[in-house]
C-alpha cells in the first residue's frame, strides 16, 4: 500500500523555480484586494469596499495570502496524532515548534489523542524521516504517537504555507541537520529553514525575496 502511494505520488510531483519561490514569498506580505472590481460586483463604492476589507482584516477574520496547491506541488501529507502528557508539556511543544516549515495546521483536539498536526514531506526520504526521527515524535512528554498518510486530497487543494528561507544553522525545533547522519548519506533532505537543506522548497536568502517587493497582484 504504501509503495503503490509513493509511485503515485512521484509522478505528480512540480517543482517551483527560485524565481517562482520569490516572487510568492514576495506575495505573502504584498497581496492586494482590486477595490474596484469588488465595488463593482457589489454595488458599492471603490471607498467603502476597501474599508469594509480594511475592517474585516483588522479585526482578524480573513487574511489574504497567497495559497499553494500541494498536489499540484506533489506533496505528501500526513496527519500526525500525538498524546501530549499536560499542559505544560503542549506548551513547550508549540514554543519548539511554532515556527516549523513543514506544519501546516496543528490542532487541539478530545478523544483518544490530544493534538493533532496537519504535516507535509517534500519526498519520500522526509516522509521516512518523519515516520522515523522526528523531534515533534520523540521529545519529552510524548506518551504516544501515530502517523496516518493522505493519499489523496479530495476537496480543497489550496494551502495557506509560507515559503522557508534556509538561512539558519539549526533548524526551529532546534535539529542539527548538518551534523544529521541521514542528511550526509542522502537519506534525508534536511529542513527547509537550514543552509543545508538539499531540497527544493525554501529561499536559500531573504534578500531574493525582496526581488519582488511591493508586488500586487492588480494595478489600481
Amino acid at each position: 500500500m504504501r509503495r503503490r502511494f509513493r509511485g503515485s505520488q512521484s509522478k505528480r510531483q512540480r517543482t517551483l523555480s527560485e524565481k517562482d519561490l520569490a516572487f510568492i514569498k514576495a506575495l505573502e506580505n504584498n497581496c492586494k484586494v482590486n477595490y474596484k472590481q469588488v465595488a463593482r460586483i457589489l454595488g458599492i463604492s471603490h471607498t467603502a469596499a476597501r474599508k469594509r476589507t480594511e475592517k474585516l482584516i483588522s479585526n482578524e477574520y480573513i487574511s489574504i495570502v497567497p495559497a499553494l496547491n500541494l498536489k499540484r506541488l506533489g506533496f505528501i501529507l500526513a496527519l500526525l496524532f500525538l498524546e501530549v502528557a499536560n499542559e505544560e508539556y503542549l506548551s513547550k511543544l508549540l514554543e519548539k515548534f511554532k515556527e516549523c516549515p513543514r506544519i501546516i495546521f496543528m490542532f487541539k483536539v478530545m478523544g483518544e489523542y490530544n493534538l493533532v498536526a496537519l504535516i507535509y514531506a517534500e519526498d519520500e526520504r522526509v516522509l521516512d524521516s518523519i515516520l522515523g526521527t522526528c523531534i515533534l515524535r520523540t521529545m519529552e512528554g510524548i506518551r504516544k504517537s501515530e502517523v496516518v498518510l493522505i493519499p489523496k486530497i479530495l476537496i480543497n487543494d489550496y494551502y495557506n504555507l509560507r515559503v522557508p528561507i534556509g538561512e539558519r544553522e539549526k533548524a526551529p525545533c532546534g535539529a542539527d541537520c548538518y551534523n544529521c547522519e541521514r542528511l550526509k548519506s542522502d537519506e534525508c533532505i534536511g529542513c527547509p529553514s537550514v543552509k543545508y537543506y538539499t531540497g527544493w522548497f525554501s529561499l536559500k536568502s531573504a534578500e531574493k525575496s525582496k526581488v519582488n517587493e511591493g508586488v500586487s497582484t492588480y494595478k489600481k
